[in-house]
């Protein structure tokens, strides 16, 4: 399997993300077809196609960092696990991923509210942008997929599920689930 697969369930974050998109992208070309057809007709003066430009120079990171949002989350495929932020993408290789914790999520260096799922490898630990619904007050921080308490455990076991079969077919993870050296 080369194709990512993702791991966490979609929820209302990823469909309003989506719509967010689609409506973003409708508006766009909508824009580039109308300011099209007033360029070729020539009733665009400079200050006019500047400000075309930059209207749609905004949608464009707008409609990046909407898609970035909407594709945050787990993936999983022969190869390893990828972890996409908003605006980083981590791969890890099976061969270096040892568990999956849930741990505090860090904001500014501080734990927040909610608990965040965790990629425990061989050089450290490195957090996810899915997160555990919370109801209790503090610091969170919104920058993946919020799941319900069932479907982010429903996550973890799946997770070690997809490692602990990666393991037997690589032959790369003792007993314990350790890398071998």
């Amino acid at each position: 399997m080369r194709r990512w697969q993702r791991m966490d369930p979609w929820g209302v974050g990823q469909v309003l993300t989506g719509f967010m998109f689609a409506t973003g992208s409708v508006l766009t070309v909508t824009t580039v077809v109308f300011a099209g057809r007033a360029l070729i007709r020539g009733e665009v003066d400079v200050r006019t196609a500047l400000g075309m430009a930059g209207g749609l120079t905004v949608m464009g990171v707008w409609l990046t960092l909407v898609l970035r949002m909407h594709l945050a989350g787990i993936y999983v495929n022969d190869r390893g696990v990828r972890l996409r932020h908003l605006f980083s993408t981590r791969t890890l290789p099976w061969s270096q991923v040892t568990r999956f914790e849930a741990r505090p999520a860090l904001f500014l260096g501080g734990p927040t509210s909610r608990l965040a799922c965790w990629v425990r490898t061989t050089d450290g630990a490195f957090e996810s942008a899915v997160q555990q619904r919370s109801r209790s007050g503090g610091w969170r921080k919104n920058n993946g997929p919020v799941l319900a308490v069932a479907d982010f455990d429903q996550l973890l076991v799946r997770l070690a599920e997809q490692r602990a079969a990666r393991g037997r077919v690589g032959g790369r993870f003792d007993s314990r689930g350790a890398a071998s050296r």
